[in-house]
């Protein structure tokens, strides 16, 4: 069994610096809900829940810097990447990138951009996990995050309905 962390990032400034959508920046909101995810995070791998082996991110600023505070909550151990392929990409996209991942890789935390981390969560949650799946289509604000049960031995096996969701967390401040 694989996990997988989904985690949108916090809620960002409608403009960047440089007038772009890449450079965004977290606004203070955004910054507080990083906090909170972080915190949850410490607990939740506290008490038993699966550390991430290795962290993703998107290369765009809020997705960087939502990353780097989740990133601290696990220890300097655990390797951080930025991807630039993960700002623009669309689920299937994101299960390509996944399914390249080493074996040896419990779980994984992925850190990134709405519609696409909605539509990974709810693709990847079986039909047969109503529960998770009524949780999941409620929504997933910023700064949601997810943990995944993946029924794959290795990430090759990964398709979509393979999973249940075994927690799901937004911070509400």
């Amino acid at each position: 069994m694989k996990h997988l962390w989904i985690l949108r990032h916090a809620k960002a400034a409608a403009e960047g610096p440089d007038g772009d959508d890449h450079s965004r920046p977290l606004t203070g909101r955004g910054r507080r809900q990083s906090a909170d995810v972080a915190a949850h995070l410490s607990d939740e791998v506290a008490a038993g829940a699966p550390t991430p082996d290795l962290v993703l991110s998107s290369s765009a600023v809020r997705a960087r810097r939502t990353a780097e505070v989740a990133h601290g909550a696990l220890g300097a151990g655990v390797p951080l990447e930025f991807e630039g392929a993960l700002y623009g990409a669309d689920p299937d996209d994101i299960v390509t990138r996944l399914r390249l991942l080493p074996d040896e890789v419990g779980a994984v935390m992925i850190v990134g951009h709405n519609p696409t981390f909605h539509d990974l969560a709810l693709l990847l949650v079986s039909t047969d996990d109503t529960d998770g799946r009524r949780r999941l289509e409620a929504g997933f604000p910023t700064a949601a995050l997810a943990l995944v049960a993946l029924d794959a031995a290795v990430w090759t096996d990964l398709v979509a309905g393979c999973g249940r969701l075994e927690e799901l967390f937004v911070p509400t401040r």
